[in-house]
């Protein structure tokens, strides 16, 4: 926004411990990092510094990384506006003249001999500058403790009594760059400290039904991350990570035998790189495809690098291993169902999910961090023709950009509904049950809105979203899945749905990219939406969720009449 580009060879008045060692590798031919490199991916740092790499192969960015991109850029440029407002537009002087007005600079172009860094905002802090990154997610949960300050006055910094701070890796080991990249520069104040400006509700998220902004949110507020504390150092861990990350770019750079190889984690699932990969762990039956990197390293200790040398392991020697993240007694099956391709092995005998007369599929579709702002649920069963209850779909959806009071209307709407067929079926001496796939998503929703939105009319107590969340009417088949089978692949909806013979309609499901169908809808951030946008849009999200809930339903279906052709873990497990 305002690029403040320093000199490379400026020096530095605190060498970070790792510059001497970063020093000789880049003897041949320099590398420089940027903030991101400490927390990522051995191997794809490798590869993104390869020039012999394959970039033809990865896969291109869906809708729904592009989206989070474009919300990311429009969330940096609202927050600087708003301190640009505050604090005009930046100050191009290394020491600012009045000292109740710390000087301000923005997104400042940093590069020194190993690193490079474009910290979203610097602050004078008297001796030095701080950095500030804004993020796209929520930077603060309920609770006490977080160091906080507001936008407003930056430095004046406190122990919030209504935050604590949400944990992100990746912002504390980024902040860490930044200040080990200002003190090459010989820039940095001597206080070890950053600050993050997140998105989203970070305080107990208490809305006025009247007005639809938040009373506060994170994006009024800078968290302030301490990067040398005794107890836990981030500058220790990052100059560890850096190094490391440093010596695997070199060799890549400089042509050297690769540093790092491919394996299976958490961040390959967004990754570009990632069909190279897969396809060269599938081809070797790399052991990481079949579990977490912790177990992972203790079956690779124990001389497993392949799945086919778990599933010959014997069963004594298997039982013994220290794994945390799968059941060491099903291990073995897991790998003999990965390699002849069976997506599922029966725990039981014969499985068992809970029916009742009144069955609602539910399922919600939010927006990043600003909201729900439609749920969908579908009602069968064979007490509803008994009640003369309509079957089928119906949704409960707001079309207002969130954050708005409107979405508290259609929540109120949905549980009105959904507390008519509870009572209904209590009336008439009839069972109900409300099914969703993995309760986590909604739930965070259920029990946040009534507190975000308490006043508006029909909004149910906290408490009586938490009795319903722990009774035996709301049934998570994520979990019922989880008990009863051995899953050796991925547990997504969209993966074993196809098991009962269901299919989206749509093209491209998933719930990244209703959310960019979503922002064509709505037209967020005052983008103009024409009438027929919005109306393709809107009828793509809600065809999308009808088969979201009818994925589960045709699931806990086939679950009940089909599961058991399945093969068992005893059929697997024999030697």
């Amino acid at each position: 926004m305002y690029p403040f580009a320093l000199d490379p060879a400026a020096p530095a008045d605190a060498p970070a411990p790792a510059q001497a060692h970063s020093a000789r590798l880049t003897a041949t031919r320099p590398v420089r990092l940027g903030p991101a490199a400490a927390g990522r991916c051995r191997r794809r740092v490798h590869l993104d510094s390869d020039p012999g790499a394959d970039r033809g192969a990865r896969a291109p960015m869906d809708d729904g990384f592009r989206l989070r991109l474009a919300e990311g850029d429009a969330h940096r440029s609202r927050v600087l506006s708003v301190l640009a407002a505050s604090f005009g537009p930046g100050d191009t002087h290394w020491r600012p003249t009045d000292p109740e007005r710390p000087a301000v600079l923005f997104a400042p172009a940093l590069s020194s001999l190993t690193r490079v860094g474009n910290p979203d905002v610097l602050l004078w802090a008297g001796d030095g500058y701080l950095p500030v990154l804004i993020r796209g997610h929520r930077t603060t949960d309920p609770g006490a403790g977080a160091l906080t300050s507001s936008v407003a006055a930056p430095l004046q910094m406190a122990a919030d009594p209504v935050r604590r701070a949400r944990v992100h890796q990746a912002d504390a080991l980024a902040l860490a760059h930044h200040h080990r990249l200002l003190t090459e520069l010989g820039l940095a104040s001597a206080r070890a400290i950053g600050g993050v400006i997140g998105r989203g509700f970070g305080d107990t998220g208490t809305m006025d039904p009247t007005v639809d902004e938040p009373r506060r949110s994170d994006d009024q507020t800078i968290l302030w991350h301490q990067l040398d504390l005794p107890e836990g150092s981030v500058l220790a861990d990052y100059d560890g990570r850096f190094a490391d990350r440093l010596a695997v770019a070199a060799a890549a750079v400089n042509g050297q035998p690769a540093l790092a190889l491919p394996s299976k984690i958490g961040e390959c699932r967004r990754c570009s790189w990632w069909p190279l990969c897969h396809a060269e762990l599938s081809a070797a039956h790399d052991i990481s495809l079949l579990t977490a990197g912790s177990d992972a390293e203790v079956l690779l200790a124990a001389g497993v690098r392949t799945i086919d040398d778990l599933a010959a392991m014997p069963k004594t020697v298997v039982a013994a291993l220290p794994l945390t993240s799968i059941d060491r007694g099903t291990a073995r099956v897991r790998a003999r169902a990965w390699l002849a391709g069976i997506p599922l092995v029966r725990k039981v005998a014969a499985v068992a999910v809970p029916r009742a007369d009144l069955e609602l599929d539910v399922d919600m579709e939010s927006y990043l961090e600003d909201g729900a702002y439609l749920w969908g649920a579908y009602l069968t069963g064979p007490g509803v023709a008994r009640l003369g209850l309509r079957s089928g779909y119906s949704s409960f959806v707001s079309w207002r950009q969130l954050p708005a009071a409107d979405e508290a209307r259609a929540f109120a709407e949905f549980w009105a509904y959904l507390t008519m067929l509870r009572t209904t079926a209590a009336e008439h001496g009839l069972t109900f049950a409300a099914y969703c796939y993995s309760r986590t998503a909604e739930e965070r929703w259920l029990r946040s809105t009534p507190r975000r939105y308490p006043t508006v009319p029909g909004m149910p107590m906290v408490e009586e979203i938490n009795r319903f969340c722990s009774s035996d009417q709301w049934v998570d088949i994520y979990q019922q899945l989880k008990n009863q089978f051995v899953i050796p692949g991925s547990m997504r909806l969209k993966a074993l749905a196809p098991l009962a013979g269901f299919g989206w309609r749509d093209a491209e499901p998933g719930g990244e990219n209703s959310m960019a169908w979503y922002r064509s809808a709505v037209g967020v951030d005052g983008a103009s939406v024409d009438p027929q946008t919005f109306h393709l849009m809107s009828e793509r999200i809600l065809q999308y969720n009808e088969d979201d809930v009818l994925a589960t339903l045709a699931l806990r279906r086939w679950m009940t009449d089909s599961a058991g052709t399945v093969p068992t873990v005893a059929e697997l497990d024999a030697d």
